[in-house]
């Protein structure tokens, strides 16, 4: 996509949320990016960056970022974008991140709408990059020239899927996992738990976070099929996830047996 040398213009969709801001750090602290446009919800669009975000992270507000006019979630707005991030809550998340690669925007995606798509990647950098190899079919079979969606997984099957990954391909193939999590309550966004349910307890369930794991693990840990269209995932090994919300900022700890 990209010489070594090339600087990339980026995009941020989500922008003025947590994942966003997230993005934002992260992004102003490579030297491989350029953030370009910055995109939220009509309430914030139009508005100087520094006035449309209560700014969450332990780091300062890039000063590059601060005054930037946010944009609306629109492809119009990011003319000029190499790539586009996208922090967008799942609740909004797909109909506009499929706007973005149909326009032939290249989109890496923090939500969970297509991560379980056979033909989109879903990576982890260190465990499966070969799954790339399907970008040019999922482009093909939309009639894209550049434009396709990547999307990174659950927070807490990143996590998981490392050690996994060294363990079989050390020692060949895994049967079963059992996983147990304690995710801290940033996982959670802004304004996330409410204090009377997390200070002093824990919230021995999260909506949504086991059916995630088991369902990812797999495909993570999957190939691609021999025609290199679609992901393959592993259909011997079985996994069981319990996740549990912690009185913890940040960092989600796992107790695994494999």
């Amino acid at each position: 996509m990209s010489s070594p040398d090339r600087v990339l213009n980026a995009g941020v969709l989500g922008a003025t949320g947590t994942v966003g801001q997230r993005f934002i750090v992260l992004l102003s602290q490579n030297p491989m990016f350029r953030i370009h446009a910055l995109g939220a919800s009509e309430r914030s669009s139009g508005k100087a960056y520094r006035l449309a975000t209560k700014w969450k992270m332990s780091d300062q507000m890039p000063l590059g970022v601060r005054d930037v006019l946010v944009k609306p979630c629109d492809p119009a707005y990011f003319s000029g974008c190499d790539v586009v991030f996208s922090g967008l809550d799942a609740s909004v998340a797909g109909d506009i991140e499929k706007a973005f690669f149909e326009a032939d925007f290249a989109v890496f995606s923090n939500a969970k709408n297509y991560r379980m798509q056979p033909d989109v990647p879903l990576c982890v950098p260190v465990v499966n990059t070969d799954h790339y190899a399907i970008i040019a079919a999922q482009r093909a079979s939309r009639g894209l020239t550049r434009g396709f969606i990547v999307t990174n997984s659950n927070c807490s099957t990143s996590g998981l899927v490392v050690p996994l990954k060294a363990l079989q391909d050390r020692f060949g193939a895994l049967s079963r996992v059992i996983v147990t999590t304690m995710q801290a309550v940033s996982g959670a966004g802004y304004p996330g738990v409410a204090s009377l349910d997390i200070l002093d307890n824990i919230v021995p369930l999260i909506s949504g976070e086991e059916p995630k794991m088991e369902e990812e693990v797999l495909k993570i840990l999957g190939g691609v099929s021999s025609d290199a269209t679609v992901c393959a995932p592993l259909s011997n090994l079985r996994v069981s996830a319990t996740c549990n919300r912690v009185p913890v900022i940040d960092g989600h700890t796992e107790c695994v047996s494999v």
